[in-house]
C-alpha cells in the first residue's frame, strides 16, 4: 500500500489503484470489466482495467470496487460456463 494525491491505493499495470476519490479530479470515463472464466483473479481485473485507462491516457483508477458475482440461473442454464461466479471490477480513470 502507498500513498499518492493524499490517498492510499497500490499499483497494477503503471496505473494507480484507489477505493477513495481524488479530491479535484476530473473523470475521463467510468471502466468496468467482467471475468467469467474459471481461477480468474483480482490481479486479472486490475490488469484489464489498466489496459483500458491507458489507452484513454490515465494514470490512475479512482473510486475502485471489485468482488465476485453470482451468474445468473438462466447464464447457467443456457451458456456454458465452468463455475458459478465471475469477477467483476469498476472504476474512474482520471489523469494526475
Amino acid at each position: 500500500m502507498e500513498t499518492r494525491f493524499g490517498v492510499k491505493g497500490n499499483v497494477c499495470g503503471e496505473v494507480f489503484f484507489t477505493e477513495n476519490k481524488v479530491p479535484g479530479a476530473a473523470v475521463l470515463r467510468h471502466l468496468s470489466v467482467d471475468i467469467s472464466r474459471q481461477n480468474a483473479n483480482l490481479t486479472e481485473v486490475k490488469q484489464q482495467l489498466a489496459k483500458e485507462a491507458h489507452s484513454l491516457g490515465a494514470n490512475t483508477v479512482m473510486n475502485f470496487r471489485y468482488g465476485q458475482r453470482k451468474h445468473q440461473w438462466w447464464a447457467l442454464v443456457f451458456t456454458f460456463r465452468w463455475d458459478t461466479e465471475s469477477w467483476h471490477g469498476e472504476g474512474d480513470a482520471v489523469i494526475l
